[in-house]
């Protein structure tokens, strides 16, 4: 059946209508987006909030396991956590907001990334002798970047 002629414009003005309202809706939800991840990107805690809830306590079990080692899952669970604790908060110390401009704090906080991952592929091994190692490179970043940022 032919539509008359007075409504066969609607169907293609209507669709381009509801085209555009989304395309402006998406762009609409997408500025939103990324305007929230931009305000949510800046630190929640100083550096010193960091040291002293995450990375000392994390630091503090891979120094320990030598005289204490895991003998059990849930002991090789805490050596676990703690190293993934470490090896992401290297990522952290480099956020933007917190990251000194200086190459020996990006340097010092990527090896105490590296020190983190070291430890954590140890402890899925269940591998004392791997976090012993681990727990040498991470006093290798801690001194590196103390000598030059002592966090008060």
């Amino acid at each position: 059946m032919v539509q008359p002629r007075s409504t066969c414009w609607k169907g293609p003005v209507c669709m381009l209508a509801g085209i555009t309202v989304l395309v402006v809706s998406v762009g609409l939800v997408e500025g939103n987006v990324l305007a929230q991840g931009q305000e949510s990107s800046a630190p929640a805690v100083s550096v010193t909030e960091l040291m002293q809830a995450m990375i000392i306590p994390a630091s503090n079990t891979i120094f320990n396991l030598p005289r204490d080692p895991p003998t059990d899952d849930d002991g090789w669970a805490i050596v676990r956590n703690s190293a993934v604790i470490l090896a992401e908060s290297g990522t952290l110390l480099m956020r933007e907001g917190r990251a000194e401009d200086s190459e020996v704090w990006r340097a010092t906080s990527r090896a105490l990334a590296e020190a983190g991952e070291a430890a954590l592929r140890a402890a899925r091994a269940r591998d004392a002798d791997g976090i012993s190692d681990a727990g040498n490179l991470l006093i290798d970043s801690c001194e590196m970047c103390h000598e030059k940022h002592w966090i008060r």
